[in-house]
């Protein structure tokens, strides 16, 4: 079942999804378990044996959603590093021909600015719905014919072209790896065991004997909850391009100003 859909809504709408799916769960299962449980279960040493398997099934389940959490976060981060990178690059190609006289070097300057304008206006709200653009790019590739025909009169132009062209192979390398992470997302593998670690945890709770209803009823309600931000945590990390908290075009928008105003 696709689940991207929740990615469409603001980040207190999602998270109070989150956290009241969870929270449903746990309480439904008590509601619906407490007479049971409390029928076939000596109260006093029995909380101490739950107290021990919740205590060591959360260490485990805690420290492995932490893990998860951090690389998720390590990810978006990556992510939106090498965006930036790529917005550096085509700063740094539109810097390196601006030293190219004449029309021939207005061509290839209004190139890159396109180049920047369209992943800013095409590019990026495709990736915001996990589309990835199409890899071939018609601004690129006509900034490097025009860029082979540019034929150097002395040695430092000739420099020059040598760094253009290495400036123009690291933009095009960035764009890939920009375009690689669009589908980038924990594997569903990873996805199985959050959600059935937290079914264990949720179902602990259940074994617990108290005298008052609705205290038991409000705790687990309270660590379901939890439960439920830090899954929702991780999810609006998950797709670094998707949802509200996501990699922006930011860098790309300061760029492309500071292009227009050279220009």
């Amino acid at each position: 079942m696709n689940l991207y859909w929740v990615y469409n809504l603001p980040n207190w709408q999602f998270g109070l999804l989150a956290i009241s799916f969870f929270v449903g769960i746990a309480c439904l299962g008590l509601i619906f378990l407490r007479k049971f449980i409390t029928k076939r279960i000596i109260p006093q040493a029995h909380n101490d044996v739950v107290s021990f398997f919740m205590a060591g099934l959360g260490a485990i389940y805690g420290i492995t959603l932490g893990l998860i959490a951090v690389g998720a976060w390590e990810n978006f981060n990556d992510v939106d590093n090498k965006c930036s990178l790529e917005a550096a690059a085509a700063s740094a190609l539109y810097r390196d021909v601006s030293g190219i006289p004449g029309t021939f070097g207005d061509s290839l300057r209004t190139q890159i600015a396109t180049y920047v304008k369209n992943t800013i206006e095409s590019d990026w709200p495709k990736q915001q719905q996990g589309e990835v653009p199409n890899g071939k790019n018609d601004n690129l590739d006509l900034f490097l014919v025009l860029l082979e025909r540019h034929q150097p009169t002395n040695e430092s132009q000739r420099l020059l072209l040598s760094t253009t062209f290495n400036e123009y192979n690291r933009l095009n390398e960035l764009r890939q790896l920009r375009l690689s992470a669009v589908t980038q997302s924990l594997p569903s593998a990873i996805w199985q065991m959050i959600f059935f670690g937290a079914f264990l945890n949720i179902v602990i709770t259940w074994f617990f004997v108290t005298d008052k209803f609705r205290v038991h009823l409000l705790m687990t309600a309270m660590f379901a909850a939890l439960l439920g931000a830090l899954v929702f945590l991780v999810a609006a990390m998950d797709n670094p391009f998707r949802g509200e908290f996501c990699v922006g075009s930011d860098a790309f928008e300061l760029v492309l100003k500071a292009m227009i105003g050279k220009g």
